[in-house]
Order: C-alpha cells, then structure tokens, then sequence
C-alpha cells in the first residue's frame, strides 16, 4: 500500500499501470482496433437495444406536452441582456436547455439537487425567476463554485443552496429530501472509476431516491456510444456504456425521455415543436424512479 500511496502522490501514473494505454487489459482503448471495426462501433442508426425499454411512444408524448412551453423560452443565443443563460455555449447548448426549461415548467419539482454546475445552474435560476419563484428550491453540489458564483446576481444569496463538496463526501440525507417529480441533476465527471462521482452516485444514491424523483444524466449520446470525433480528441468517457447496463432489464427506472434518441429517429416531429432544438439536440438522459 506504502508504494502505492509513493506512485499516486508523485504523479507518476505511468509506472502505477501495469497495462500499458491500448493494451486489452488496460480502459484506455486501442485506437488502431477501433480504426479497424469503426463502421460497426459508431453506427447511430441502430434503434434498438436489447434489453433496454425506450418506451419510444412516452417520449414523444412527452416531448408534445414540453412543447407547450416553448413560446415562452426567456432565452437568447449570446449572452445579452439580462439573463444568466445562453444557447452559444460549449457545455449545454439548444436542446439540453430547452428541455431542461420545459421539464421544470411541466414537472414543476419543489426540489432539485444538481450535482456539478455550470450552463445548466444557469437555466435553473433564470426559470425560477421568472416562472416558479419560491416554490422550487435549487441546490448545488459543486467543489468548484467559481463559475456558477459568477451566475448569482448580487444581495440574492437566497437563490440557492450550495454544498461546496464532491458528491462522495456529502451526507446522503440531502438527497432524501428529494420527493416525487424533484429532479436529481447529474452533470458528472462522466467517467466510472474506483471512488468516482459516477460509481457513487449508481452505487449509493440511486437506490435511496424515493419513488417518483426524475433523474437525468448529461452528455448520454445514442446508442450509447461516444462519438468518434470526441475519441479523437482524447476523450475517453465511460459513463455512457455503464447507464446502458444499468437500464437493460432495469424496471425500476423507466426513461422519460433521451435528447439524442429522438433527434435520431424522430427529427422530423423533434423540428416541428421544437425547432431550436435542432441546432443542437443536446444529450440529456431523463429517467423517473417507478419503485
């Protein structure tokens, strides 16, 4: 353990490894392999998963009833004017906060708990402001509160609540609080790994939640697979093949609706209500606890 602790605390993560990056024990993947079988690894016109309930005509019920809301979105595509949210962002763009606007009108949680922050806070307390008001408490679980310090307006401390801590080291009686149709926001380190915030938020909190709390889970493209250019860019992500498993024959957590399934088969009827949101479809995840 001693030389363990040696290897972590100087960095040298090389030599802590014994698999080299590409080898088939290692989680680091073999470029020239996927290079080899790309046709078939990022095949998006795949509809369906064994094993996985897209419950396909729920979403795009559901999709008809968000889009009710979409005359009123507050938003702009640059950030002008008065409110804290833009589309032109990186982070969460057209479809993820479009969505996010219109599942917090239709859904109208008394709570919502975000873990992680950023684009998405930003959504949040613009539509308490101007559509919920006091009757939806928000609170953010963030080790780095600079970025959405800077979103809160001046003498309104009482916007939100922060637990400026990893969601590894909270109590867990926060996430009790969260009731039928409060939301659990995960926007996460998207990676699975020993101690991370995705092991720990599948492993101890989902199990807890209530029945009836709405959970979504960011950056989920279909079919669960990342995309080819962001593996070319060194983004090596797992989150998304972990969530696969998760929901195969998993009845205790129906999907409510996936961004990146219905811009895929559903575009047409995606364009028709929600024509912004083909800009950029996002890759939210909403799924409900049913048990």
């Amino acid at each position: 353990m001693k030389s363990i602790y040696n290897l972590l605390r100087t960095n040298n993560l090389h030599a802590f490894s014994v698999y080299p990056p590409g080898h088939f024990s290692s989680p680091i993947p073999n470029i020239r392999d996927i290079l080899s079988r790309e046709e078939g690894l990022f095949d998006q016109s795949v509809r369906d998963i064994p094993g996985v309930d897209l419950r396909e005509q729920q979403q795009i019920n559901l999709l008809q009833a968000l889009s009710e809301y979409y005359v009123e979105l507050p938003f702009t595509p640059n950030s002008i004017g008065p409110r804290r949210y833009y589309y032109e962002n990186d982070f969460f763009s057209y479809g993820d906060a479009i969505i996010l606007f219109s599942m917090l009108r239709h859904y109208r949680p008394k709570r919502v708990i975000e873990i992680g922050s950023g684009f998405s806070s930003a959504v949040m307390l613009d539509t308490k402001e101007l559509f919920l008001g006091d009757s939806i408490d928000l609170t953010f679980v963030e080790p780095n509160p600079d970025r959405l310090l800077g979103l809160l307006k001046e003498n309104r401390a009482d916007e939100c609540h922060l637990i400026q801590k990893r969601i590894q080291d909270i109590d867990l009686s926060v996430v009790d609080s969260l009731d039928e149709n409060d939301f659990l926001f995960v926007d996460s380190s998207h990676v699975l790994k020993v101690g991370s915030d995705v092991q720990y938020i599948v492993f101890h909190i989902l199990p807890r939640l209530k029945r009836g709390v709405i959970v979504h889970f960011h950056d989920i493209p279909w079919p669960f697979e990342y995309p080819r250019e962001w593996l070319g860019r060194g983004i090596i992500w797992n989150e998304a093949y972990f969530l696969r498993s998760f929901l195969q024959y998993n009845r205790a957590f129906p999907i409510l609706y996936f961004n990146a399934y219905i811009h895929q088969f559903h575009r047409e009827v995606l364009g028709q209500m929600m024509p912004l949101c083909l800009r950029n479809p996002g890759g939210g995840l909403w799924l409900k606890k049913a048990v």
